[in-house]
C-alpha cells in the first residue's frame, strides 16, 4: 500500500493540533522504547554513543521528542530537526535546541552532512520508503549512523483487518477518522477493564484479553497509564494508513540499491522492525 503525503500531511497535522502535549506526556515511555530497540538500553550508552555525533539530523520530528533526548545527552552538538507538519514545527521549536525546520524528506537537500540520522516511526509514512532511505542516506557522513523504524506485519487475520479499516479511513475527514479512533479506543478499554489477564495463545504468552485482541485480531490499543485522548490518537495515526513490512521485506526492498553500508542491527517486537545502518 503506498502512501499518499497529502493524506499523510492532512492527518497528521490535525493529529499534533489535536494533542500538542503527546510528546511531553508520553516522554518517559517514548524514551526508554526508542533505548531498547536501538540496542542502547540506557540514557548512559546513547550518551556515549552520541559523544562524536557532531552533526545531527531527526527526520520527520514530529512535536520534537527525539531531537530533545538528543540534545539533552549532547549539548555540543549542531541539531537539526525536520517535519511538514506546521503544528509539528511549531511545538517543535519551543524544546529543541538547534534548527527546526518545515521540510518534507523525500526532497529535502540539505547542505549539511550528518554523523547521525535518526528517522523513527516515520519512514513508512511515506510515498517509497525506499527512495526516502537513499536520500537521507546521501545526507550521512562516512561512517555515519542512521536508525530507522517501520510497522510490522501481524499475521494474516489482523493484517487483512487493517487493511480493510485503513481502506476506509483514507475517505474519511480529519474528524470522522477521530471519532471513529475514539470508539476504538473505548473497544479495547472495555476490553482491559474486564481484567482477563495471562492469555496463552499458540504458545506466544499475552497480558491480557485486550493485548491478544490488539496484537491478533483488530488494532484496539490502549494504555492505562496515559491519558485516554494519547491512547486515541495512536489508533487515529494508525488507521490513517500504516504500510508494515516483515524483516525480510526491509531488507529485500527499504534496503534495496543503498551504498556500502554495514547493518549494525535489527529488532523486532509486536509493533516495529527497528533497524541501524552504518555508511561505509
Amino acid at each position: 500500500m503506498e502512501k499518499n503525503k497529502n493524506l499523510t500531511l492532512k492527518f497528521f497535522d490535525s493529529k499534533w493540533f489535536r494533542v500538542p502535549t503527546w510528546a511531553e506526556d508520553t516522554e518517559a515511555i517514548y524514551r526508554k522504547w526508542y533505548l531498547k530497540r536501538y540496542g542502547y538500553n540506557t540514557e548512559q550508552n546513547l550518551k556515549k554513543f552520541l559523544k562524536d555525533k557532531h552533526y545531527i539530523l531527526d527526520a520527520g520530528c514530529g512535536l520534537g521528542r527525539d531531537s530533545k533526548f538528543f540534545g539533552e545527552l549532547n549539548p555540543k552538538a549542531t541539531i537539526i530537526a525536520v517535519d511538514q507538519s506546521p503544528h509539528a514545527i511549531k511545538a517543535a521549536k519551543k524544546v529543541v535546541k538547534g534548527k527546526v525546520l518545515k521540510l518534507d524528506i523525500t526532497k529535502m537537500k540539505l547542505k549539511e552532512r550528518f554523523d547521525f540520522i535518526s528517522c523513527d516511526q516515520v519512514i513508512h509514512h511515506t510515498p517509497n520508503p525506499n527512495k526516502t532511505l537513499i536520500r537521507l542516506f546521501k545526507h550521512l557522513n562516512k561512517g555515519g549512523v542512521i536508525n530507522f523504524s517501520v510497522c510490522r506485519k501481524k499475521n494474516k487475520y489482523r493484517d487483512f483487518t487493517d487493511d480493510v479499516l485503513m481502506k476506509y479511513a483514507r475517505k474519511m475527514s480529519t474528524d470522522e477518522l477521530w471519532k471513529f479512533s475514539h470508539t476504538i479506543t473505548l473497544f479495547g478499554k472495555a476490553l482491559h477493564d474486564l481484567k482477563i489477564k495471562k492469555i496463552t495463545f499458540e504458545g506466544k504468552k499475552y497480558d491480557s484479553i485486550q493485548r491478544f485482541v490488539h496484537n491478533n485480531l483488530f488494532r484496539c490499543w490502549y494504555n492505562p497509564d496515559v491519558d485516554f485522548t494519547l491512547s486515541v490518537s495512536s489508533n487515529y495515526d494508525w488507521f490513517s494508513g500504516n504500510p508494515r513490512f516483515n524483516l525480510k521485506e526491509v531488507k529485500s526492498e527499504i534496503l534495496k540499491g543503498l551504498p556500502k553500508y554495514k547493518l549494525l542491527r535489527t529488532y523486532q517486537d509486536d509493533a516495529t522492525i527497528s533497524v541501524s545502518l552504518k555508511k561505509l
